[in-house]
């Protein structure tokens, strides 16, 4: 479930250009675009001299594509056989020929254009390269015209120029994409189901499910008293935008009046009241299968400004959040503050067992007790961060049911301890990690450098009880901590392409000194965001591209900034990627 972590903000691809002199036309009745005359009033063939690019860009040998998209003299230049400059490949905005266009410069594979597509010939050498040019030449879909993959399969009317295949959809053209189907799965470039919340507008998405939440089951909050006339009490007459209840909990009331039902969306409205929302508590319930809920607000709003609107925080002295056994709580786009100075209960997030929860675009601060902690259910962070515990950051105490921990383009950053609670980043028993272009920075379990039983300040495994992968991710622990900063099995945990200061996990990793892997990175101090330091104080920036982008990777960072998303290259660790 790696691609659930993308987000489509990359802009769309802009379409062939159709003014005056250009080889193309759009038909105003189907919007597809077709082959028109040359100046002699005979057909121009697709990638000719003078006549239209194929749908990647590409011409026949020794012309190039310009900018009006047409074929022209190639210039005196040659490629060198190690390929193109890879700065030019990285900041260019064309397309990049791949194996699959025409070649400019090689030779190329003939075939017979009047075989049809896909071609017989073409197929025989390259399953991969099944298309034939009108120049008689094999490849991808990007040698097709224009519209050639809608006339190869209406259902599939779209050129991957990443693979060369004709597809439903793209991040960059989801047009087809609707319905109960409104997200395109980028790693295998079909519509399927939502898997952001921002697929489904009106309510919120089941991810666990790929469904949209229903409209009918959408009940309304604004925290404040009930003198004032802004909300209400009394449950079952209240909901309403212009009837809101005053606190979540006599909403879930409401929802469960007549039973446990599911799929219900809770809308935050903006309060007059001098105090933020207060806490979540959601029952457990008795049902075969979980029961799903989704906490939103109106309007969205960046991190940096979440702590300061009123209906974007939940603050509370105990617990914040507290889900049952047997739930599924979405939680999109909220700061969580426990403003408790003793109790260890005073938790950001607490979850039972055989519930899930996700932490989408939110963050939790400050908490007495663990930023998250975990009694046998599973854990999603997605885009998101937990800041500065005064415990441990996300606390798994799985023993008696076996959990998960999901972590993508997330932090878990500056948590540290209080004498007999333990303390660190990831605290786990029985538990699987999967964690992906994440940082888990900064962490400070109880000190005890002296003992060897001490725990690891950045993760720590109980015994041989705790598998999965970390990738593409920078863990570092704060400088005076104990002797190890990761304390788990090198062979239940395996890790990779990671930028860490673990002797132990050194191997297929980028091993560097704790406070050497701080200094990469800045702190942001009100969501613990830990953003590439574009000036660090030691190394060359250049050691931060140790990751390795592969399909279905985030195709953004956790701030929404593009990422390279090029199979199997480089790019950067952690949830940040270096701004321009």
């Amino acid at each position: 479930m790696t691609f659930l972590a993308s987000t489509a903000v990359l802009g769309a691809c802009p379409p062939t250009p159709s003014a005056s002199g250009t080889d193309t036309d759009v038909d105003p009745t189907t919007g597809a675009q077709t082959q028109t005359m040359g100046s002699t009033g005979e057909e121009c063939p697709i990638g000719d001299l003078g006549c239209a690019c194929t749908q990647g860009g590409a011409c026949n040998d020794g012309l190039n594509c310009s900018p009006d998209k047409k074929c022209e003299p190639a210039e005196d230049t040659t490629t060198s056989e190690s390929g193109p400059d890879e700065t030019t490949a990285s900041t260019t905005a064309e397309p990049v020929t791949t194996d699959s266009d025409v070649s400019t410069t090689g030779p190329v594979t003939p075939c017979n254009p009047a075989d049809g597509q896909p071609n017989v010939e073409c197929m025989d050498i390259d399953a991969q390269q099944p298309f034939c040019s009108d120049a008689g030449v094999c490849g991808g879909c990007t040698v097709l015209p224009p519209d050639g993959c809608s006339l190869v399969d209406p259902d599939k009317p779209i050129c991957n120029p990443d693979d060369g295949q004709c597809v439903a959809c793209t991040l960059d053209d989801q047009s087809l994409c609707s319905g109960a189907t409104p997200a395109c799965n980028p790693a295998n470039n079909t519509c399927e189901g939502c898997f952001e919340h921002s697929h489904c507008p009106d309510t919120a998405c089941d991810i666990l499910k790929r469904e949209c939440f229903p409209t009918d089951k959408v009940l309304y909050i604004r925290h404040g008293l009930e003198i004032d006339k802004k909300c209400t009490n009394k449950v079952g007459q209240g909901g309403y935008e212009d009837a809101p209840y005053c606190n979540a909990n006599l909403a879930i009331d409401h929802a469960q009046s007549e039973g446990p039902t599911s799929g219900w969306t809770f809308k935050f409205l903006e309060t007059d009241a001098a105090t933020f929302h207060g806490d979540i508590h959601i029952p457990s319930v008795d049902v075969q299968e979980p029961i799903s809920y989704a906490f939103v607000h109106v309007g969205s709003f960046p991190q940096q400004e979440l702590g300061q609107k009123q209906h974007t925080r939940l603050e509370s002295n105990g617990p914040v959040i507290t889900v049952g056994a047997n739930v599924v709580a979405y939680v999109n786009n909220f700061s969580i503050y426990s403003i408790s100075n003793q109790d260890d209960n005073a938790v950001g997030v607490g979850c039972l067992q055989n519930s899930s929860v996700f932490l989408d675009d939110s963050y939790i601060r400050d908490t007495r007790g663990s930023g998250i902690r975990s009694i046998g259910c599973d854990v999603y962070l997605r885009r998101s961060s937990v800041y500065n515990s005064r415990t441990e950051g996300v606390e798994l105490n799985c023993a008696e049911q076996h959990c998960e921990l999901h972590m993508i383009n997330s932090y878990i950053s500056d948590n540290q301890h209080v004498q007999s609670d333990g303390g660190g980043g990831i605290f786990a028993e029985n538990a699987t990690l999967d964690i992906n272009f994440s940082g888990i920075l900064g962490n400070n379990a109880e000190i005890d450098p002296n003992d060897m039983f001490a725990r690891g300040d950045s993760i720590h495994c109980v015994g041989e009880t705790v598998d999965g992968q970390i990738r593409n991710s920078a863990i570092g622990r704060k400088p005076m901590g104990n002797a190890m900063s990761i304390k788990c099995s090198t062979d239940k945990l395996k890790i990779k392409d990671t930028l860490l200061d673990s002797d132990d996990f050194k191997m297929f990793n980028n091993k560097k000194a704790g406070e050497d892997v701080l200094g990469y990175f800045l702190t942001n101090s009100l969501s613990g965001a830990r953003p590439i330091n574009p000036e660090p104080p030691v190394g060359q920036v250049q050691d931060l591209e140790f990751a390795v982008w592969e399909k279905g990777d985030p195709r953004v960072d956790f701030d929404g900034q593009a990422r390279k998303a090029k199979d199997t290259q480089p790019d950067y660790v952690g949830a940040d990627v270096m701004g321009p």
